[in-house]
Protein backbone atom coordinates (compact mmCIF):
# COMPACT_ATOMS: atom_id res chain seq x y z
CA UNK A 1 0.00 0.00 0.00
CA UNK A 2 1.41 3.33 -0.97
CA UNK A 3 1.88 5.53 1.93
CA UNK A 4 0.26 8.93 2.62
CA UNK A 5 1.87 12.05 1.19
CA UNK A 6 2.80 13.53 3.84
CA UNK A 7 3.88 10.14 6.03
CA UNK A 8 7.15 10.55 7.87
CA UNK A 9 6.95 14.33 8.37
CA UNK A 10 6.97 15.32 11.99
CA UNK A 11 5.29 18.73 12.96
CA UNK A 12 5.74 20.23 16.10
CA UNK A 13 2.43 21.92 16.82
CA UNK A 14 2.20 24.81 19.27
CA UNK A 15 -0.94 26.46 18.08
CA UNK A 16 -4.39 26.88 19.62
CA UNK A 17 -7.67 28.33 18.64
CA UNK A 18 -8.56 27.76 14.90
CA UNK A 19 -6.55 28.87 12.23
CA UNK A 20 -2.82 27.67 12.93
CA UNK A 21 -4.79 24.47 14.94
CA UNK A 22 -6.48 23.36 11.80
CA UNK A 23 -3.65 24.12 9.13
CA UNK A 24 -1.49 21.43 10.84
CA UNK A 25 -4.96 19.38 10.55
CA UNK A 26 -4.82 19.32 7.02
CA UNK A 27 -1.12 18.24 7.19
CA UNK A 28 -2.05 15.43 9.74
CA UNK A 29 -5.16 14.11 7.24
CA UNK A 30 -2.47 13.49 4.78
CA UNK A 31 -0.01 11.45 7.26
CA UNK A 32 2.06 14.01 9.16
CA UNK A 33 3.08 12.85 12.59
CA UNK A 34 1.51 16.35 14.17
CA UNK A 35 2.16 16.37 18.02
CA UNK A 36 0.11 18.91 19.25
CA UNK A 37 2.14 20.37 22.31
CA UNK A 38 0.21 22.18 24.49
CA UNK A 39 0.93 24.15 28.27
CA UNK A 40 -0.66 22.42 31.52
CA UNK A 41 -3.81 24.11 30.72
CA UNK A 42 -4.22 23.31 27.42
CA UNK A 43 -5.68 25.00 24.31
CA UNK A 44 -7.97 27.71 25.95
CA UNK A 45 -10.60 26.24 22.59
CA UNK A 46 -11.07 23.13 24.03
CA UNK A 47 -14.05 24.02 25.50
CA UNK A 48 -15.51 24.04 22.08
CA UNK A 49 -17.32 21.24 19.78
CA UNK A 50 -15.17 22.52 17.08
CA UNK A 51 -11.69 21.51 18.63
CA UNK A 52 -12.76 18.05 17.79
CA UNK A 53 -12.71 19.70 14.04
CA UNK A 54 -9.79 21.02 14.44
CA UNK A 55 -7.18 18.92 15.63
CA UNK A 56 -8.46 15.10 14.64
CA UNK A 57 -5.13 12.99 13.55
CA UNK A 58 -3.02 14.57 16.09
CA UNK A 59 -1.15 13.41 19.14
CA UNK A 60 -1.15 15.73 22.54
CA UNK A 61 1.56 16.21 25.22
CA UNK A 62 1.95 18.91 27.82
CA UNK A 63 5.20 20.36 27.91
CA UNK A 64 5.02 23.47 30.23
CA UNK A 65 7.32 25.56 28.06
CA UNK A 66 7.69 28.33 30.71
CA UNK A 67 10.12 25.94 32.67
CA UNK A 68 13.67 25.51 31.75
CA UNK A 69 13.46 21.80 31.31
CA UNK A 70 10.31 22.11 29.50
CA UNK A 71 11.63 24.08 27.42
CA UNK A 72 14.77 21.98 26.79
CA UNK A 73 13.22 19.45 26.28
CA UNK A 74 11.27 20.78 23.36
CA UNK A 75 14.47 22.16 22.05
CA UNK A 76 15.58 17.81 21.57
CA UNK A 77 12.19 17.32 19.82
CA UNK A 78 12.83 20.40 17.22
CA UNK A 79 16.08 18.77 16.35
CA UNK A 80 14.20 15.78 14.92
CA UNK A 81 11.37 17.83 13.57
CA UNK A 82 10.44 18.75 9.78
CA UNK A 83 7.90 21.64 10.77
CA UNK A 84 7.41 23.98 13.59
CA UNK A 85 4.00 25.88 13.69
CA UNK A 86 2.94 28.61 15.98
CA UNK A 87 -0.04 31.24 16.18
CA UNK A 88 1.00 33.35 19.47
CA UNK A 89 0.92 37.19 18.64
CA UNK A 90 3.93 38.42 17.52
CA UNK A 91 6.75 38.52 19.40
CA UNK A 92 5.53 36.10 21.82
CA UNK A 93 7.24 33.04 20.46
CA UNK A 94 10.78 35.15 20.47
CA UNK A 95 10.21 35.90 24.35
CA UNK A 96 9.20 32.09 25.46
CA UNK A 97 12.53 31.40 23.20
CA UNK A 98 10.59 29.39 20.56
CA UNK A 99 10.84 31.90 17.91
CA UNK A 100 11.99 31.52 14.23
CA UNK A 101 15.97 32.61 14.51
CA UNK A 102 16.20 30.48 17.32
CA UNK A 103 14.78 26.99 16.02
CA UNK A 104 16.78 27.75 12.70
CA UNK A 105 20.31 27.38 14.51
CA UNK A 106 19.06 23.99 15.84
CA UNK A 107 17.41 22.86 13.07
CA UNK A 108 18.43 24.67 9.86
CA UNK A 109 16.10 22.61 7.35
CA UNK A 110 13.22 23.50 9.59
CA UNK A 111 10.22 24.90 8.17
CA UNK A 112 8.50 26.95 10.54
CA UNK A 113 4.96 28.14 10.19
CA UNK A 114 3.27 31.52 12.07
CA UNK A 115 -0.17 32.39 11.43
CA UNK A 116 -0.80 35.78 13.15
CA UNK A 117 -4.42 37.98 13.02
CA UNK A 118 -2.61 40.80 10.97
CA UNK A 119 1.21 39.82 10.05
CA UNK A 120 4.41 39.74 11.78
CA UNK A 121 5.08 43.58 11.23
CA UNK A 122 3.31 46.48 10.96
CA UNK A 123 1.04 48.87 12.40
CA UNK A 124 -1.60 46.44 13.91
CA UNK A 125 0.37 43.35 15.04
CA UNK A 126 -0.75 43.85 18.27
CA UNK A 127 -4.32 44.26 18.12
CA UNK A 128 -6.22 41.64 19.19
CA UNK A 129 -7.26 39.33 16.27
CA UNK A 130 -10.58 36.99 16.04
CA UNK A 131 -12.53 36.19 12.95
CA UNK A 132 -15.63 38.27 13.54
CA UNK A 133 -12.92 41.66 13.85
CA UNK A 134 -11.56 40.49 10.47
CA UNK A 135 -14.66 40.06 9.07
CA UNK A 136 -15.56 43.64 10.12
CA UNK A 137 -12.86 45.58 9.24
CA UNK A 138 -11.86 43.08 6.19
CA UNK A 139 -14.90 44.11 4.22
CA UNK A 140 -16.82 40.50 4.72
CA UNK A 141 -19.58 42.01 6.84
CA UNK A 142 -20.56 44.98 4.40
CA UNK A 143 -20.40 43.30 1.61
CA UNK A 144 -22.65 40.43 3.14
CA UNK A 145 -25.08 42.88 3.70
CA UNK A 146 -25.00 44.72 0.74
CA UNK A 147 -26.01 48.62 -0.59
CA UNK A 148 -27.83 50.24 2.11
CA UNK A 149 -28.09 47.17 4.74
CA UNK A 150 -27.17 46.42 7.88
CA UNK A 151 -23.67 44.18 8.01
CA UNK A 152 -24.06 40.74 8.11
CA UNK A 153 -21.66 38.63 10.89
CA UNK A 154 -21.40 34.99 9.09
CA UNK A 155 -20.70 32.85 11.96
CA UNK A 156 -18.03 30.59 9.93
CA UNK A 157 -14.94 31.57 10.78
CA UNK A 158 -14.28 32.92 7.44
CA UNK A 159 -10.60 34.30 7.97
CA UNK A 160 -9.65 31.20 10.05
CA UNK A 161 -10.38 28.84 8.37
CA UNK A 162 -9.16 30.20 4.97
CA UNK A 163 -6.27 31.37 7.03
CA UNK A 164 -5.46 27.40 7.74
CA UNK A 165 -6.06 26.76 4.23
CA UNK A 166 -3.22 29.05 3.35
CA UNK A 167 -0.66 28.28 5.90
CA UNK A 168 -1.54 24.23 4.53
CA UNK A 169 -0.89 25.51 0.74
CA UNK A 170 2.26 27.62 2.10
CA UNK A 171 3.67 24.43 4.30
CA UNK A 172 3.00 21.52 1.30
CA UNK A 173 5.28 24.35 -0.86
CA UNK A 174 8.03 24.46 1.63
CA UNK A 175 8.32 20.84 1.85
CA UNK A 176 8.54 20.36 -1.94
CA UNK A 177 11.44 22.85 -1.74
CA UNK A 178 13.21 21.52 0.94
CA UNK A 179 12.94 18.05 -1.21
CA UNK A 180 14.66 19.63 -4.06
CA UNK A 181 16.93 22.34 -2.49
CA UNK A 182 17.57 20.59 1.10
CA UNK A 183 17.19 24.27 2.59
CA UNK A 184 14.29 25.18 5.54
CA UNK A 185 12.57 28.70 5.29
CA UNK A 186 9.73 30.58 7.38
CA UNK A 187 6.25 30.47 5.92
CA UNK A 188 3.88 33.16 7.10
CA UNK A 189 0.27 34.23 6.66
CA UNK A 190 -2.47 35.86 8.68
CA UNK A 191 -6.55 36.22 8.88
CA UNK A 192 -5.99 39.76 7.52
CA UNK A 193 -4.47 37.85 4.10
CA UNK A 194 -7.06 35.49 4.50
CA UNK A 195 -10.29 37.80 4.22
CA UNK A 196 -8.51 39.69 1.26
CA UNK A 197 -7.78 36.64 -0.38
CA UNK A 198 -10.97 35.34 0.04
CA UNK A 199 -12.75 37.96 -1.40
CA UNK A 200 -10.36 38.46 -4.70
CA UNK A 201 -13.37 39.64 -6.43
CA UNK A 202 -14.35 42.33 -4.45
CA UNK A 203 -11.10 43.32 -4.31
CA UNK A 204 -10.49 44.84 -7.25
CA UNK A 205 -10.39 48.32 -7.80
CA UNK A 206 -10.35 49.89 -12.00
CA UNK A 207 -9.83 53.24 -12.53
CA UNK A 208 -13.00 54.02 -14.50
CA UNK A 209 -15.74 51.90 -12.81
CA UNK A 210 -18.70 53.84 -12.21
CA UNK A 211 -19.03 51.81 -8.61
CA UNK A 212 -15.72 50.82 -7.59
CA UNK A 213 -15.90 48.66 -4.95
CA UNK A 214 -19.73 48.00 -5.28
CA UNK A 215 -20.85 45.98 -2.33
CA UNK A 216 -22.87 43.24 -3.00
CA UNK A 217 -23.42 40.85 -6.10
CA UNK A 218 -24.02 42.57 -8.91
CA UNK A 219 -25.89 39.65 -10.93
CA UNK A 220 -29.94 39.66 -11.11
CA UNK A 221 -31.45 37.42 -9.75
CA UNK A 222 -28.41 36.32 -7.81
CA UNK A 223 -30.38 36.30 -4.24
CA UNK A 224 -32.58 34.43 -1.88
CA UNK A 225 -36.37 34.02 -2.86
CA UNK A 226 -38.66 33.05 0.03
CA UNK A 227 -41.25 30.31 -1.00
CA UNK A 228 -44.14 29.21 0.07
CA UNK A 229 -42.54 26.93 3.21
CA UNK A 230 -39.22 27.95 3.30
CA UNK A 231 -36.31 29.54 1.17
CA UNK A 232 -34.22 29.15 -2.45
CA UNK A 233 -31.63 30.71 -3.94
CA UNK A 234 -31.42 31.03 -7.73
CA UNK A 235 -28.18 31.50 -9.29
CA UNK A 236 -28.75 33.09 -12.65
CA UNK A 237 -25.00 34.05 -13.14
CA UNK A 238 -25.94 34.70 -17.46
CA UNK A 239 -28.27 35.58 -19.79
CA UNK A 240 -28.85 31.87 -20.82
CA UNK A 241 -29.74 30.69 -16.96
CA UNK A 242 -32.17 33.83 -16.99
CA UNK A 243 -34.06 32.99 -20.35
CA UNK A 244 -34.27 29.47 -18.77
CA UNK A 245 -36.15 31.11 -15.59
CA UNK A 246 -38.39 32.98 -17.40
CA UNK A 247 -39.52 29.88 -19.14
CA UNK A 248 -39.62 28.03 -15.73
CA UNK A 249 -41.85 31.01 -14.29
CA UNK A 250 -44.13 31.36 -17.25
CA UNK A 251 -42.66 34.57 -17.51
CA UNK A 252 -40.97 34.04 -21.24
CA UNK A 253 -41.76 37.79 -22.56
CA UNK A 254 -39.37 39.15 -19.60
CA UNK A 255 -36.64 37.59 -21.35
CA UNK A 256 -36.87 39.71 -24.38
CA UNK A 257 -38.32 42.70 -22.29
CA UNK A 258 -35.60 45.65 -22.72
CA UNK A 259 -35.74 46.05 -19.07
CA UNK A 260 -34.66 42.92 -18.00
CA UNK A 261 -33.17 41.22 -21.33
CA UNK A 262 -29.15 41.71 -20.19
CA UNK A 263 -27.21 41.75 -17.12
CA UNK A 264 -27.10 45.25 -16.49
CA UNK A 265 -30.69 45.68 -17.39
CA UNK A 266 -31.63 43.73 -15.15
CA UNK A 267 -29.09 45.32 -12.72
CA UNK A 268 -30.28 48.53 -13.18
CA UNK A 269 -34.00 47.55 -12.17
CA UNK A 270 -33.60 45.00 -10.16
CA UNK A 271 -35.93 46.28 -6.96
CA UNK A 272 -38.64 45.88 -9.90
CA UNK A 273 -37.67 42.43 -11.23
CA UNK A 274 -36.84 41.16 -7.61
CA UNK A 275 -40.42 42.43 -6.35
CA UNK A 276 -41.90 40.34 -9.30
CA UNK A 277 -39.74 37.51 -8.88
CA UNK A 278 -40.95 37.03 -5.38
CA UNK A 279 -44.18 37.09 -5.91
CA UNK A 280 -44.42 34.32 -8.11
CA UNK A 281 -41.55 32.37 -6.18
CA UNK A 282 -44.31 32.69 -3.05
CA UNK A 283 -46.73 30.92 -4.85
CA UNK A 284 -45.36 26.98 -4.46
CA UNK A 285 -43.18 25.09 -2.12
CA UNK A 286 -39.09 24.62 -1.69
CA UNK A 287 -39.63 21.03 -3.61
CA UNK A 288 -42.17 21.81 -5.88
CA UNK A 289 -40.42 24.99 -7.12
CA UNK A 290 -36.61 22.93 -7.41
CA UNK A 291 -38.23 19.98 -9.66
CA UNK A 292 -39.50 22.94 -11.63
CA UNK A 293 -36.13 25.03 -12.02
CA UNK A 294 -34.22 21.72 -12.41
CA UNK A 295 -35.87 20.12 -15.31
CA UNK A 296 -35.77 24.01 -16.83
CA UNK A 297 -31.96 23.64 -15.81
CA UNK A 298 -31.95 26.87 -13.45
CA UNK A 299 -29.26 26.81 -11.00
CA UNK A 300 -31.13 27.15 -7.91
CA UNK A 301 -30.75 24.99 -3.73
CA UNK A 302 -32.73 24.93 -0.87
CA UNK A 303 -31.82 26.78 2.25
CA UNK A 304 -30.83 23.95 4.90
CA UNK A 305 -29.33 23.21 8.29
CA UNK A 306 -25.98 21.99 8.47
CA UNK A 307 -27.83 18.79 10.25
CA UNK A 308 -29.44 17.98 6.71
CA UNK A 309 -25.55 17.18 4.91
CA UNK A 310 -25.15 14.41 7.29
CA UNK A 311 -27.95 12.61 5.35
CA UNK A 312 -27.19 14.38 2.33
CA UNK A 313 -26.29 11.08 -0.44
CA UNK A 314 -23.93 13.10 -2.22
CA UNK A 315 -21.91 14.34 0.72
CA UNK A 316 -22.57 10.45 1.68
CA UNK A 317 -20.76 9.50 -1.90
CA UNK A 318 -18.02 12.05 -1.43
CA UNK A 319 -16.99 10.34 1.88
CA UNK A 320 -17.33 13.26 3.82
CA UNK A 321 -19.28 12.28 6.87
CA UNK A 322 -17.04 9.71 8.51
CA UNK A 323 -17.25 8.62 12.21
CA UNK A 324 -14.55 8.06 15.05
CA UNK A 325 -14.74 6.90 18.48
CA UNK A 326 -13.65 9.64 21.26
CA UNK A 327 -12.22 7.89 24.71
CA UNK A 328 -14.00 10.56 26.43
CA UNK A 329 -17.46 11.34 24.37
CA UNK A 330 -18.27 8.31 22.51
CA UNK A 331 -19.02 8.15 18.76
CA UNK A 332 -18.36 11.32 16.76
CA UNK A 333 -19.42 12.34 12.98
CA UNK A 334 -17.47 14.76 11.58
CA UNK A 335 -16.19 15.93 8.30
CA UNK A 336 -14.03 13.77 5.72
CA UNK A 337 -11.00 14.64 4.21
CA UNK A 338 -11.73 17.50 1.69
CA UNK A 339 -8.73 16.82 -0.87
CA UNK A 340 -8.72 13.08 -2.38
CA UNK A 341 -5.42 12.21 -3.55
CA UNK A 342 -5.69 9.01 -6.02
CA UNK A 343 -2.03 7.34 -5.07
CA UNK A 344 -1.32 8.91 -1.74
CA UNK A 345 -4.49 9.63 0.18
CA UNK A 346 -5.55 10.76 3.35
CA UNK A 347 -6.54 8.65 5.82
CA UNK A 348 -8.62 9.73 9.43
CA UNK A 349 -7.01 7.47 12.06
CA UNK A 350 -7.58 9.15 15.56
CA UNK A 351 -10.20 11.79 16.66
CA UNK A 352 -8.83 15.02 18.77
CA UNK A 353 -6.86 13.96 21.76
CA UNK A 354 -7.24 14.42 25.03
CA UNK A 355 -4.76 16.91 26.66
CA UNK A 356 -1.29 15.29 27.37
CA UNK A 357 -2.94 12.13 26.47
CA UNK A 358 0.35 10.54 24.42
CA UNK A 359 3.31 12.85 26.47
CA UNK A 360 4.88 9.52 27.43
CA UNK A 361 4.22 8.11 24.13
CA UNK A 362 5.43 11.06 22.03
CA UNK A 363 8.54 11.45 24.42
CA UNK A 364 9.78 8.15 24.27
CA UNK A 365 9.77 8.14 20.85
CA UNK A 366 11.64 11.59 20.50
CA UNK A 367 14.92 9.74 22.79
CA UNK A 368 13.34 10.13 25.63
CA UNK A 369 14.52 7.65 28.45
CA UNK A 370 11.95 6.13 30.90
CA UNK A 371 14.00 7.96 33.71
CA UNK A 372 13.93 11.38 31.80
CA UNK A 373 10.27 11.43 31.65
CA UNK A 374 9.23 10.31 35.01
CA UNK A 375 11.36 13.28 36.04
CA UNK A 376 9.50 15.59 33.67
CA UNK A 377 6.54 15.08 35.43
CA UNK A 378 7.37 14.86 39.06
CA UNK A 379 8.95 18.47 37.98
CA UNK A 380 5.27 19.06 36.94
CA UNK A 381 6.80 20.07 33.21
CA UNK A 382 4.93 17.37 31.79
CA UNK A 383 1.47 17.45 33.84
CA UNK A 384 -1.85 18.49 32.73
CA UNK A 385 -4.22 20.76 34.43
CA UNK A 386 -7.37 20.56 32.27
CA UNK A 387 -10.25 23.18 32.89
CA UNK A 388 -13.95 22.21 33.71
CA UNK A 389 -15.48 21.32 30.41
CA UNK A 390 -12.02 20.28 28.20
CA UNK A 391 -12.43 17.66 26.03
Amino acid sequence: MVQPAFEGVKVLDLTSYIAGSFAATWLADLGADVVKIESPTGDPFRVTRGFLAWNRNKRSIVLDLKHPDGLAAFYRMVRQADVVMENYRPGVADRLGVGYEKLRELNPRLIYCSVSGYGQTGPYTQKPAFDPLLQAIGGVMAGQGGPGNPPVFLRIAVSDYYAAALAAYGLAAALYVRERTGLGQRVETSLLNAVIAIQAWPFVWLEDDPEPFRLGSGLVPYQLFQTSDGWIFIACGNDGFWRNLCRALDIEAFAEDPRFATQPARYRNREELLGILQEILLTRTTAEWLEILEAHDVPAAPVRTIEALFDDPQVKHNEMVVELRHPKLGRIRQMGIPVRLSVTPGRLVRPAPMLGQHTEEVLREYGFSPEEVAELKAKGVTEPQPQDGYV
